[in-house]
């Protein structure tokens, strides 16, 4: 029996789940780095591993869908036709109600409350008269309200509801090892066996003047035992940036409606003068101690001599010479730099991935900061959270955290890095916001190097990721150079 998967994309989203993908389909939505079409056919094939799949964008699709169901009006088969907007969520309950394909002798159609989630169909001739009725007009969905027979579904979740959406891709976070997050609709719990750092996070919160409150999820319900702590936060229905940013959904316009946001957070941040030297203290740590101290780290792992051979295959790649490089540009631009000797109070990590945003209420919060456990741990350098939001805006740190990136050697034996998205006319916008702001921009996209470079021990499980990051550094130490 041959068994076909028609997964229908041509569903329409609501204007607030098109405000965080964009044009995309549900399909191409991606979570955990994979696109929601990934996981619906990873799932169908552990029942029907030698099921044909075809994907439906558009209704103008359907004339060439109807020849290729034709070819098979002969055969036994059976179709199963799904809509992209249902996700499924408990494997185990969804594929024992799609096996009742298997079983049927007419079309049945796979309900979840009042909504069609899919329908199955016995034979050639049944599904092409369900095309019929698309071709005449109608819409799949209402095609599919005549189909007498039914059955409810378990194990689905209907995406197209803006709360559910929000759940869903916001299950896509990269924490780390020691994170864990849970919660219902109305809050989350995030827990840690790494006590200090929970700890830090709910007390920076607490710790911060009651004006600069008002930029951040509050934390609350803190809890303690020998091996974890937790603390508990709202849940609020918006994603993160990176969420929007990979799906290539902000246009100019808006970038540049959120960037004047975020600087006016960098200019709300408290602030106060230091001593030179302090102030050069900061920065060694931030930006010398840091680097060496995470490289130093990176060669004692002992993976680090199998990534190695590969990282120096060529000069330009060797990550010593990279760091020298790092080293050599950074005193060339600091040496011209006008600086303002101060500390301010930041996030410390201010990157996409940590930063909620509505665009329709032009609301901007973030999470997951630096950690205090005192005053003096607020303050830091005033660059360090610009560098930050540079590595998302410039460096497309999210793309590599969602996999989507690839690396290739060209015909001079040369690595190169490919990332699908170009960003030059956002870094246009980045760059005049960031001097406007009286920010230097070559400090910023050399202070973004480094925290690729620092960024490299954490990630080494994943080596694929690691070279990114390296070719990355180096890709953005040549256009500084161009620059300087």
């Amino acid at each position: 029996m041959k068994v076909i998967v028609v997964y229908d994309d041509t569903g329409r989203k609501s204007e607030a789940i098109t405000d965080i993908i964009g044009d995309k389909g549900f399909a191409d939505v991606i979570v955990k780095k994979r696109r929601l079409e990934e996981y619906y056919q990873s799932s169908i094939r552990k029942i029907y591993s030698d099921l044909q799949w075809k994907k439906v964008h558009s209704a103008f699709e359907y004339p060439e869908l109807v020849r290729e169901i034709e070819l098979h009006s002969e055969e036994t088969i059976r179709i199963l036709h799904c809509f992209s907007n249902y996700l499924i969520s408990d494997e185990e309950k969804a594929l024992l109600s799609f096996k009742k394909l298997d079983f049927i002798k007419e079309p049945y159609s796979a309900k979840k409350g009042k909504r069609i989630a899919a329908v199955l169909f016995p034979d050639a001739k049944s599904y092409l008269f369900f095309c019929k009725a698309i071709l005449s007009g109608q819409k799949p969905w209402d095609a599919a309200k005549s189909i007498k027979e039914f059955f409810e579904i378990d194990g689905l979740v209907d995406i197209g509801i803006v709360g559910n959406f929000v759940q869903c891709v916001t299950g896509n976070f990269d924490s780390r090892y020691f994170n864990s997050l849970r919660g219902n609709e109305y809050t989350l719990v995030k827990s840690s066996s790494n006590i200090k750092k929970i700890k830090s996070e709910y007390t920076f919160y607490h710790l911060l003047p009651e004006d600069m409150k008002y930029w951040f999820v509050m934390p609350f319900h803190y809890q303690e035992s020998e091996t974890e702590a937790s603390y508990t936060m709202e849940r609020l229905h918006m994603t993160d940036l990176a969420i929007k940013w990979v799906h290539g959904s902000m246009d100019e316009s808006e970038f540049e409606e959120l960037l004047d946001k975020y600087f006016f957070f960098f200019r709300s941040r408290y602030s106060r003068k230091c001593s030179k030297e302090e102030y050069e203290r900061v920065a060694k740590a931030l930006y010398i101690d840091k680097v060496k101290e995470r490289i130093t780290a990176l060669k004692r792992l002992p993976e680090y001599q199998k990534i190695q051979t590969i990282i120096e295959i060529s000069e330009e790649t060797k990550l010593d010479l990279l760091v020298l490089k790092y080293f050599r540009l950074k005193e060339k631009i600091e040496a011209k730099m006008d600086v303002s000797y101060e500390s301010v109070i930041g996030h410390g990590d201010p990157c996409f991935a940590n930063a909620l945003y509505s665009k329709s209420t032009k609301t901007l919060k973030f999470i997951d900061p630096k950690g205090a456990l005192s005053e003096e741990e607020l303050w830091t350098n005033p660059y360090y959270d610009i560098a930050k939001l540079s590595h998302s805006v410039c460096g497309r740190y999210d793309f590599f955290n969602n996999a989507l990136f690839d690396i290739h050697i060209n015909d001079q034996f040369l690595y190169t890095l490919e990332i699908p998205f170009d960003p030059s006319k956002y870094i246009d916008i980045f760059r005049r916001k960031v001097e406007e702001n009286g920010f230097d921009y070559l400090a910023v996209r050399i202070y973004e190097v480094s925290l690729f470079l620092s960024m490299l021990p954490l990630h080494i499980d994943n080596p694929h990721k690691v070279l990114g990051f390296v070719l990355n550094a180096r890709n953005i130490l040549e256009e500084i150079e161009r620059d300087v």
